[in-house]
């Protein structure tokens, strides 16, 4: 499999036409835990540029609402897919999409509580991630973010292991295992928030004109389906646990990669 293209070969027609950057949150614009003066300050680039921001992001609707609100982003996709806020300014409203109806919500959160006692149980060093309490849709398993020392890579497979077993879908982020019940990941997200503004994914049209960078395996889905898919340097440690890669890479790590992107498109957009 040939692995992703240096950053600097993307194309200059896509950094022209570029309409709506899909962004990863976790240690794509973020680095050591904290959102940079650097990454922000390109979302408002981006955004002063007339390019749209949409973090698609497994953190939490609590989350989700903050930043939809608070950050220069025309729609926040949260909890790997599950929901679509958007903010309208003018009229101060919140706009909340949801891809399951709210029974099979409540369905999934109750078998959630099984594979939560079983990991808790079956891999001690484990720990439910301090952020659960504003979720929405799926349950987040930490094994790095505050959990000292992180989990093994053997501890990581066994809880992935207990997901698999109790019928739940999973997502490895940089920090968390996310699980849920229900068919959604951030592609149908991504597809919601497209279909709703009248666009198709799959369209030829839509392709040349967006983008996506990530940095985990949660985001593979989102390789897979964007064409123009950038992951910062630090995805070099899920690259062989990865079937579909991004199409360009960084060359530095996190927040300064996902800048590093941000000046070449800003460049040759204006060239």
């Amino acid at each position: 499999m040939t692995g992703p293209k240096p950053i600097a070969e993307l194309p200059v027609t896509l950094c022209r036409n570029l309409k709506v950057f899909f962004c990863d949150i976790d240690d794509t614009i973020t680095a050591g835990g904290l959102l940079t003066a650097q990454s922000f300050g390109a979302l408002w680039q981006l955004h002063d540029t007339g390019i749209e921001v949409v973090p698609v992001t497994g953190r939490p609707a609590g989350w989700c609402d903050h930043i939809a609100r608070m950050w220069p982003v025309a729609a926040v996709i949260g909890e790997n897919g599950a929901f679509t806020y958007s903010y309208d300014r003018d009229r101060r409203k919140m706009r909340r999409v949801s891809l399951i109806p709210e029974q099979e919500r409540k369905e999934g959160r109750e078998k959630l509580e099984r594979v939560r006692e079983r990991v808790l149980r079956e891999v001690p060093a484990s720990r439910i991630a301090a952020d659960q309490q504003f979720r929405l849709t799926d349950l987040a398993i930490d094994f790095c973010e505050d959990v000292v020392p992180p989990l093994s890579r053997e501890e990581i497979d066994r809880i992935c292991a207990i997901i698999e077993e109790e019928g739940a879908t999973y997502k490895i982020s940089s920090i968390h295992i996310n699980c849920w019940y229900g068919s959604f990941d951030k592609v149908s997200g991504v597809s919601r928030f497209l279909a709703d503004r009248g666009r198709v994914l799959s369209s030829k049209a839509v392709q040349d004109s967006i983008a996506f960078i990530g940095d985990s395996p949660n985001d593979e889905p989102m390789f897979a389906a964007v064409r123009h898919s950038m992951a910062v340097a630090n995805i070099s440690t899920f690259l062989d646990r990865l079937s579909h890669l991004p199409a360009y890479i960084t060359e530095k790590r996190s927040a300064e990669g996902f800048s590093e992107a941000v000046q070449i498109i800003l460049k040759r957009r204006g060239g």
